[in-house]
């Protein structure tokens, strides 16, 4: 049983990071592709023997096939909930007014609740690579690899949803 423990748990370490980072980007919520990170693990664990004597590489194709296929049952099971959950779950408790430097927080939970909703906006398939590349800390080789992607098309993907952010988190210009 050691031995499983170990292989499970190298498998965990190698992978994780990429897995959680395509939930997150398909999910665009931490604590939902957290819980879809440890069913996809779940998963792994009653299919070890099959997928330990995999090569690396279909090791981690079969883990992000499974997460996709997670998001797609999670999506088609609570539709009608999906738009309340994101919702709530970006909302960020208000700071008190009553307490000293609350108008700095105020701003920043302002800024981040923006960005959030930036981010959230973008396509999928920018923000998956966007979620990949900043969480997970892969660089464009990597996530093309994960998703079977060219390279290319997931710098160009990358970009696109840089240029796009930028663009939405530019200080309006002030009127006088």
């Amino acid at each position: 049983m050691q031995d499983d423990e170990q292989v499970f748990t190298d498998l965990y370490e190698r992978h994780r990071g990429a897995v959680y980072a395509l939930l997150l980007g398909r999910t665009s919520d931490p604590s939902v592709a957290s819980d879809l990170l440890q069913e996809t693990f779940l998963r792994l664990w009653r299919r070890l023997p099959d997928v330990s004597g995999l090569e690396p590489g279909r090791q981690r194709a079969w883990l992000v096939t499974v997460a996709r296929n997670l998001v797609i049952d999670r999506y088609r099971a609570q539709a009608t909930r999906r738009a309340t959950d994101q919702v709530i779950a970006q909302r960020e408790p208000r700071p008190d007014p009553y307490d000293h430097g609350t108008a700095e927080r105020a701003v920043l939970a302002d800024q981040l609740d923006q960005l959030d909703r930036h981010i959230a906006e973008l396509p999928e398939a920018q923000r998956v690579v966007l979620s990949m590349h900043v969480v997970a800390d892969m660089n464009s080789q990597e996530i093309a690899d994960a998703l079977d992607l060219p390279a290319g098309t997931v710098r160009s993907r990358l970009h696109a949803a840089r240029v796009r952010l930028a663009a939405a988190l530019e200080p309006e210009p002030e009127s006088r």
